[in-house]
């Protein structure tokens, strides 16, 4: 995949410039058009054109009235990554956020969700794949090629695999290598901790700016019901993930 018009939703949230600041520095990285999103909102929509004309970036600003998942869902099939915020519990309700899950879900492309707290100086520079050897999983490692190739270090992490799978986890990384991407292989098992604590412990270890991973590898109820991976990172994220189911 080359990056090439890239997606980003914009709100009245303290967090949003914060967003639209790092699409606006990815679309310039990789020479890409830039598109907003969101509500016919004169504020948003007027910050954002200043940032394009700041950054000399092609760009547009796209309005509508749908739910803003479903609105940015329905623009995604143009879009090569799609930005999206994360749901900040403490924070006022802006006037029109779009859930990341609704948008991973519907979509069909690579989500890039940001954490509504934090400044991140750059997006893939270390970066931490969580690996399971789903189909999910496969995706998303694929679809953060791009962003890998400009890494200094990318490790395809493996926690608490199944004694009775082979996930290929160095596989993985020597694929990823034969794409320019220096990366290693690591498997945890630590039963003490779920899958998510395990690779957000990991993400700190290792100062990463970027978790890659699937999303919903089982179903959104059951994760509702029984907890997952997914939503676990949704709510506790403190680097930027990529997710795509």
């Amino acid at each position: 995949m080359s990056i090439k018009d890239i997606l980003v939703h914009v709100d009245t949230s303290p967090a949003s410039d914060r967003r639209a600041q790092i699409a606006v520095d990815l679309a310039l990285r990789f020479e890409a058009r830039l598109t907003g999103i969101g509500l016919d909102n004169t504020v948003a929509e007027d910050s954002f054109r200043a940032l394009l004309r700041q950054a000399e970036l092609a760009g547009e600003w796209r309005s509508g009235t749908d739910l803003p998942e479903t609105f940015v869902s329905r623009q995604a099939g143009a879009a090569d990554l799609v930005i999206v915020g994360q749901y900040d519990p403490d924070a006022p309700p802006p006037d029109a956020l779009a859930s990341p899950e609704d948008v991973i879900l519907a979509c069909g492309r690579p989500v890039l969700v940001i954490p509504h707290t934090g400044h991140f100086e750059q997006i893939g520079g270390i970066v931490l794949v969580a690996w399971n050897g789903s189909r999910e999983a496969t995706r998303a490692a694929h679809d953060a090629l791009d962003l890998m190739t400009m890494s200094s270090r990318v490790t395809v992490l493996s926690a608490n695999p199944d004694l009775d799978e082979n996930w290929e986890t160095e596989e993985v990384a020597l694929h990823l290598a034969r794409h320019g991407v220096s990366a290693t292989a690591e498997m945890i098992d630590n039963e003490d901790l779920s899958v998510s604590d395990l690779i957000q412990s990991r993400a700190a270890a290792i100062d990463a700016d970027l978790i890659v991973m699937g999303a919903y590898g089982r179903s959104r109820l059951r994760e509702m019901i029984l907890g997952g991976a997914t939503r676990n990172i949704l709510e506790k994220m403190k680097v930027p993930v990529l997710m795509s189911h």
